[in-house]
This record gives structure tokens, sequence and C-alpha cells, in this order.
């Protein structure tokens, strides 16, 4: 681990100038210089990039070129080999005491992980609860909330991504779509700060996609903080302040949607467009 440099500025963009007038703001999730091997493969080279609250930042690139890595060492679901990487001022995974850095206790990192919520590819349901207790297990299990306001608090997140009709259906009886949507929720009741997206759409029939998509820019339209790994570049196009194109575990080229999708500076970025457009 290293222990010594400033921390990366974020990207401006006019997303960002609308949800923060009053900039500059200091950025919500802050990685500088994070590295990850694999056995004796390194997968993340050197990674530094920053999100400002409010902001929305969509990470594309070719499959193997280290956005899911990324996305999952932001909640210490991976260790990280070198660099650092810190939310709302606070290193994840991590503490430091002087020049000390060690790894926190497993508690200490859960505690991290409630502000840091996490939507996966596939939606890792409870295929025993309805839609409704897959809400609400972890905000009575874990933060201690009362089963009336966790049941209170998930209808109403039931209802924000368009379920709140199906809050006692179990997982087998909703769509791919549907279920994404139920995680979604799940991961807002937890109340985070920031919200990773792992290729959420991958899963899910080509018809199924739009609905998900459509809750995802609601949030970003309210103002939730994100970090979205997707090769879905409508969604990129309309919805990110700031486009990060990753290749070979290393961000190639980075900016506001209309310079990195409509006018790549990177031949390799280039490439990759027009392979998926």
């Amino acid at each position: 681990m290293t222990t010594s440099a400033a921390p990366a500025s974020a990207a401006t963009s006019p997303g960002t100038l609308r949800r923060a007038a009053d900039a500059p703001v200091e950025p919500l999730l802050s990685a500088l210089k994070v590295r990850k091997s694999y056995g004796g493969v390194e997968v993340l080279k050197g990674i530094s990039l920053a999100v400002n609250p409010g902001q929305v930042m969509c990470l594309l690139g070719p499959s193997g070129s280290g956005k899911s890595t990324f996305l999952r060492c932001i909640n210490h679901l991976e260790r990280i080999d070198g660099g650092r990487i810190s939310v709302n001022g606070e290193l994840v995974g991590y503490a430091q005491r002087r020049d000390r850095i060690f790894e926190m206790n497993p508690r200490e990192v859960a505690r991290q992980r409630r502000g840091i919520g996490m939507v996966f590819q596939r939606f890792n349901l409870f295929p025993h609860m309805t839609a409704l207790e897959n809400i609400t297990a972890a905000p009575i299990g874990v933060r201690r909330i009362s089963k009336q306001k966790a049941k209170e608090r998930g209808l109403e997140l039931l209802d924000r991504v368009g379920l709140a009709n199906l809050a006692q259906s179990y997982p087998a009886q909703l769509s791919g779509g549907q279920q994404q949507r139920v995680a979604i929720a799940r991961a807002l009741a937890m109340d985070p700060k920031l919200l990773l997206f792992d290729e959420p759409t991958s899963a899910l029939d080509p018809e199924l996609v739009g609905d998900v998509l459509d809750v995802m820019r609601t949030l970003a339209a309210d103002g939730m903080t994100m970090v979205v790994v997707t090769h879905e570049i409508g969604f990129a196009r309309g919805a990110a302040d700031v486009v990060v194109f990753m290749d070979g575990g290393v961000v190639v080229e980075t900016g506001p949607p209309a310079v990195v999708l409509d006018n790549p500076q990177s031949a390799r970025t280039k490439a990759f467009l027009d392979s998926v457009m």
C-alpha cells in the first residue's frame, strides 16, 4: 500500500455544474494509483479517478479491461495491492496511523459497506424471501431499524422502482428486469452515499433492459452518486457526467460523454466504440 500522494481531481462536466453549483467540492470517491494483480497478472495498473457528489461515472471497455475488478475494489470485495481508495474522505478497507496503513477488521469493513451500495450482474436475491423481505432484511438485521419502519421504507422503494404491486412476490415469480429493480431497491434501502452498478443489464433479455435503465436514469436525475460499468452507450451518453474508457488495466481516456463518445482522442477508444455502436 502506498501512503503518499494527493487525491485525483474529479472531472468537470455540465452535469456536475448542475448538481454542484457551489463548486469546488471534495470528491465523494477518490482512487489514487490503484493496482491489483491475480497471481502474476496485473489487472489494474495504477488507476486514478475521482467522482464528485451527485456525479454519474460510466466505465466502458472490452471484457477483461479491469472495469469490474476496479468496481469490486471500491467496496473492498477485492483487496488492492497498491494505491488507495477513499469514499467520503475515509480510506476503504484500510486505516492509517502515522505512516502505517493496515487492513481493517471485517466488522469495520462491513460498516463501510453500508454506505456503498452495489448492484451486480446477477440479482442475488434470496429465493425464499418476497421482494419486500429481500429489501428489508439488511436494514432490520444490520442497521437495527424497526420492522415497521423498514417495511414502510421498503414499500416506498418498491414504488420508486415501479414494483409497488409486487411486494409479496418471490423472485421466481418475477422477470429478470423486475428482479434487478428489486436488487436496486435493496441497495437503496441502506441509504448509501455511493451506488455501484456492475453491468446491471448484461444478464437481461433485451426487452427488459429499458425498465432497469429508466430507474437508473431517475436515480441519476435525483442526484445519486453512481459508478456504472456498462456497455449501454445510450445510457452513458444521456446519464453520465463522466465517461471513462479502460483497456488493459489502465484508463485510456476520460471526459464528458460528448467528448469521449463523439470525439474520442484515442485510437483504442474509437475502435471499441466502432465495435459496439
